[in-house]
């Protein structure tokens, strides 16, 4: 371990990896804010992601989460990281999260970029954790609502996101927010998570993986390249997965088409409001993506279905169907 310095912080050298390791009570700077370090999060594929506090300005005690490259030898992860910041920093919606500000970290005459994003201590995929059988039709229906409004904006700018799934998800409670955009409209094999092994990073599917992005993955000179329909895919397994606090998909089952799609497993459920919902997911996950609704289409539906229960909804949030939404 070597010590660097900017503000005292440490660079671990492993493979192409350079592990910035920042320190509690550590000072940031960006290019408009001043950040003091408050403790690491965790480390996926690219990097790392830090809790830190603004100390400067108009948002100065404002907790957030800094978010750090750490492959600087690998061309492509700089784009993909660059155009992360590019798609985040041009959205303006609710329900996607927001950039404050951006930066490069010095350490060991180099720059680690970074980007200052708002912070939520919950993701969707520690809330199904905690409820293993799924969360209650009441709150599923508003959130399906929130997801689908982010994915219509999104597809309406020509972005596919492309690695919709809970972890990717921010919760705090009430609203949804969704984020990392590392391989939206970018990666050439999407749908891929990053498996560490004794012979170093190799890529492979998650289980939110649609079946065009299996093909994509196993033959992508011969495989039609995701669109859209790949995120209706991924959003409905997540729907599906607050609903029951299962995944009905099984990504490998796609390289033999032997085995039925999640379409065919999804199984009715007590209760007209779930029966509505499932009825929905059961098409936004076929295995043809030309049978999938858009995310106008399914947005409509879905708001069709609040609509109906409007009486329901107004006694228990207080809210008119479509005005949050």
């Amino acid at each position: 371990m070597q010590a660097a310095s900017l503000v005292a912080g440490k660079i671990v050298r492993e493979g192409r990896r350079s592990e910035l390791r920042l320190q509690p009570g550590q000072t940031v700077r960006a290019h408009k804010l001043i950040l003091e370090n408050l403790e690491w999060l965790g480390r996926g594929g690219n990097g790392s992601v830090y809790r830190m506090i603004i100390t400067s300005g108009h948002l100065r005690g404002l907790i957030v989460a800094v978010k750090f490259l750490e492959i600087l030898e690998a061309e492509d992860r700089i784009q993909r990281f660059e155009k992360e910041i590019e798609l985040l920093q041009g959205a303006d919606h609710p329900h996607i999260i927001e950039v404050l500000d951006t930066g490069g970290y010095s350490a060991y005459g180099r720059q680690f970029p970074f980007f200052v994003m708002e912070y939520q201590p919950r993701n969707l995929a520690r809330e199904l954790e905690a409820h293993p059988r799924g969360l209650h039709p009441d709150v599923v229906l508003p959130l399906c609502l929130q997801i689908t409004s982010a994915l219509v904006y999104l597809h309406s700018r020509n972005i596919i996101h492309r690695d919709l799934k809970p972890a990717n998800v921010l919760f705090d409670g009430a609203n949804l927010k969704v984020a990392d955009f590392g391989i939206a409209d970018l990666a050439d094999r999407s749908g891929l998570r990053v498996i560490q092994t004794p012979e170093g990073e190799k890529v492979g599917p998650h289980f939110y993986m649609s079946p065009e992005q299996w093909h994509w993955w196993k033959n992508p000179n011969k495989a039609a390249r995701p669109g859209p329909p790949s995120d209706i895919f991924q959003v409905g397994l997540i729907m599906y997965g607050m609903l029951t606090g299962f995944n009905p998909n099984t990504v490998y089952e796609w390289k033999d088409d032997c085995q039925p799609p999640p379409s065919k497993k999804l199984r009715d459920m007590d209760g007209s409001l779930v029966n509505d919902l499932v009825g929905i997911v059961r098409e936004m996950v076929e295995v043809t993506p030309g049978s999938r609704p858009t995310a106008e289409k399914l947005q409509d539906r879905l708001l069709v279905v609040f609509r109906a229960y409007s009486s329901h909804f107004s006694a228990l949030y207080g809210v008119r169907p479509g005005r949050e939404f």
